[in-house]
């Protein structure tokens, strides 16, 4: 191949996604494949190797550069993982080849992409939530991301098993009544909720699906469910919780905000947030994010190969890297 290419994956627990850009920032190319996620589970290294290789090898092909990532070698490749690094290394340099390859967590990489590369905070609430920001001197934070066990608040898991156990609460009369109960049955093809529960219980609901449901719970708040209101309201003051804590922990309390995951595909959501955000922490300057995960991924590549990103590649990077 000719020329010095960069590539960015961002590897998330809806799809994988790479994007390959030449040493200017112009981008040549983007690929997606299935999810990355869940890599320790049965089949996981055989379901990111292929997630990965899908990726790169799509973006490769638009970019009319390899028909194989084994025929490239990048001059720097920043990798993002939803669920951090663990042994995904290993299955990633298997796949690609660069002078300088890291695999990461997702989060800086989301921060990287939504201020294109600067100091700031990131709310990312997907199936899962987290919240990372860095101060721009060399310290970086993380709040939350424990996991759909121990935390995950806000989420959209966390919203949908939430619809589902106040569905539950109601038809036991412990509860106000919900349209949540008669969503959640449509929603998940449900006879009734014993046969919902013990669907869920024997995992053939997984935790993918079961947070899809999450929508449902948001349309049911804006069509006026209380009960779901009460839920939408809860796990935005999660979401806005997480960013105080970590702003006090970076001392900052007057950075750059920027939301990012499904959860703030809704307008309510958004809208929710930002008048929280602006009543916790006034001096927070919330911003809309300037590129996707992916081409943050990207920048972190630059930055890997002492490249910058300079004022050049974040302007060509604006001009095609938007999709």
């Amino acid at each position: 191949m000719n020329g010095r290419f960069f590539l960015g994956i961002d590897g998330g627990q809806s799809h994988t996604e790479a994007v390959v850009a030449d040493a200017r920032g112009h981008i040549r190319g983007r690929g997606r494949s299935g999810p990355s996620n869940h890599a320790e589970q049965p089949g996981g290294r055989q379901r990111l190797a292929r997630a990965v290789g899908e990726s790169v090898r799509a973006a490769l092909g638009e970019a009319k550069i390899a028909a194989d990532p084994a025929e490239v070698e990048f001059e720097a490749a920043h990798c993002a993982m939803t669920g951090g690094a663990d042994f995904k290394e290993e299955v990633i340099r298997s796949i690609v080849r660069a002078r300088r390859l890291v695999v990461g967590h997702d989060a800086p990489a989301a921060l990287a992409g939504a201020t294109g590369a600067e100091p700031g905070i990131v709310v990312i609430a997907g199936t899962g939530s987290v919240v990372y920001g860095e101060d721009g001197r060399g310290r970086a934070v993380r709040s939350g991301g424990w996991g759909y066990l121990l935390g995950d608040e806000g989420s959209g898991y966390w919203i949908a098993l939430e619809g589902l156990r106040r569905a539950l609460h109601a038809e036991d009369g412990l509860d106000e009544l919900t349209s949540l109960g008669g969503r959640a049955l449509c929603h998940f093809n449900a006879g009734d909720f014993r046969e919902l529960a013990a669907a869920i219980y024997a995992g053939r609901i997984d935790r993918d699906r079961l947070a899809s449901f999450a929508v449902e719970v948001e349309t049911a708040a804006r069509q006026g469910d209380s009960v779901a209101q009460r839920i939408m309201s809860d796990a935005v003051s999660w979401l806005v919780r997480l960013v105080v804590a970590c702003s006090r922990r970076l001392q900052c309390e007057t950075c750059k905000v920027a939301c990012v995951g499904g959860v703030f595909r809704g307008e309510m959501v958004r809208d929710l947030f930002a008048h929280e955000l602006r009543a916790q922490l006034p001096a927070a300057h919330l911003i809309a994010p300037r590129f996707d995960p992916a081409v943050g991924a990207l920048l972190l590549a630059y930055r890997a190969a002492g490249c910058g990103p300079t004022a050049e590649i974040l302007s060509n990077l604006e001009r095609t890297g938007r999709r």
